[in-house]
C-alpha cells in the first residue's frame, strides 16, 4: 500500500483556518486570509487526490481553487500538473507530508511545504 496515500487519507475532510504571510527578514505580517480546504482521496480512477481550497480575503474577495493529483506508484509520490502548479507530494514520516512545486505563471519558482498531522488527526500545520 502507498504510504503517501495512507497519510493523505488521514487528512481527508474539511479543514478551516487562516493563512498568514510573513516577511522573511523581520517576520512581520504581509497579509492573511481565511480558508476552507476540502481533502478527498480516491482508490480507483485517474485521480488519487483532490483538494478544493476556498479563500476569503480581507478586502471581500473570494476564490476557489481545485488541485488534483495522481499517484506515481514507482516512487510513491502524488504528482500535480494542473495549469497552476507543477510538483509532487510524498510522505516523509508517518505524520508528515513533503511537497515540492512551482507556479506555472512564475517559471523557475520553487516552493517547498511540509504538512504535519497531529497524532489524533484533529489538527494540522502547513509551513512553506
Amino acid at each position: 500500500m502507498s504510504a503517501t496515500l495512507a497519510l493523505l487519507r488521514r487528512h481527508a475532510g474539511v479543514w478551516e483556518g487562516e493563512y498568514t504571510h510573513l516577511r522573511a527578514h523581520d517576520w512581520s505580517v504581509i497579509a492573511s486570509q481565511r480558508f476552507r480546504i476540502t481533502v478527498e482521496t480516491f482508490d480507483a480512477g485517474p485521480i488519487s487526490y483532490r483538494q478544493t481550497s476556498h479563500y476569503w480575503y480581507p478586502d471581500g474577495r473570494e476564490e476557489t481553487l481545485v488541485y488534483e493529483g495522481v499517484l506515481r506508484a514507482a516512487d510513491d509520490r502524488v504528482v500535480f500538473d494542473n495549469g497552476r502548479i507543477v510538483g509532487e507530494c510524498w510522505a516523509i514520516e508517518v505524520d508528515t507530508l513533503y511537497l515540492r512545486f512551482g507556479f506555472t505563471a512564475t517559471p523557475g519558482s520553487s516552493v517547498t511545504e511540509m504538512i504535519q498531522l497531529s497524532a489524533d488527526g484533529t489538527r494540522r500545520a502547513r509551513t512553506w
